[in-house]
């Protein structure tokens, strides 16, 4: 399937190691291989997920087999991985007819060895002149380290706010992000949204740096509705 691409303001040819950034994929592991082919990823390249690469979609187990077999992949924990991580942690069956049943459904035999896997996952991961988590960040907390789980795993508008956070973020990092849902890429100079909806029937992103281009591949059909 023919490619999007988009480069963004101040992209520059890059002849030296990437660092590739890779929006929510929620199982949806033909789009993941189509995105990974048109960027012809290498073993060179620095990969970093932003966080629900499972859950919602067709094929949560072929996703979760490439990301334990790819070394030079890093992976930031989303909201969806953080609730199944909880409850196994806890002991707990998902609700049935849940996406987490669904998720556990697909997982099949390897749902210990992925939850041992998703448990190392950290909250951000610091890249090369970046910052990724999956949802956001407070921007009234500098300290990194003070943020709350729920808020880099969910935020959206900040509590006591009428503005989305990444508008009211003045830091000179950019960060990058998942989880809202939108039918393009976020874009600003100091924040990057990559969750373009893919397990909705929208696209699936990644951003490429230190060049700052967008790489999106059309979903093959609508996985999910969107509610």
């Amino acid at each position: 399937m023919k490619d999007a691409q988009s480069k963004l303001n101040g992209s520059a040819a890059n002849n030296g190691r990437r660092t590739i950034i890779i929006g929510d994929v929620h199982g949806c592991y033909c789009e993941l291989t189509q995105l990974l082919e048109a960027i012809q990823v290498k073993s060179t390249d620095d990969i970093i997920s932003v966080g629900d690469l499972i859950s919602k979609g067709p094929d949560s187990r072929s996703v979760m087999n490439w990301a334990m077999e790819t070394p030079n992949l890093r992976c930031v924990l989303g909201n969806h991985e953080a609730r199944l991580l909880d409850r196994w942690m806890g002991g707990k069956i998902p609700e049935k007819h849940s996406s987490d049943d669904e998720t556990r459904a697909q997982l099949g035999d390897s749902f210990e060895k992925s939850m041992k896997f998703i448990s190392s996952w950290p909250l951000f991961v610091r890249g090369n002149d970046c910052l990724v988590v999956h949802a956001g960040l407070d921007p009234r907390i500098v300290n990194l380290e003070e943020q709350s789980r729920e808020d880099l795993l969910t935020i959206r508008v900040p509590k006591g706010m009428s503005i989305p956070w990444y508008e009211a973020y003045l830091g000179q990092q950019l960060v990058v992000f998942g989880h809202w849902a939108k039918r393009e890429p976020i874009i600003r100079s100091n924040a990057i949204g990559l969750d373009t909806a893919c397990v909705y029937g929208g696209k699936l992103s990644a951003l490429i740096l230190p060049e700052r281009r967008i790489i999106s591949i059309q979903a093959l059909r609508e996985y999910q509705r969107k509610k």
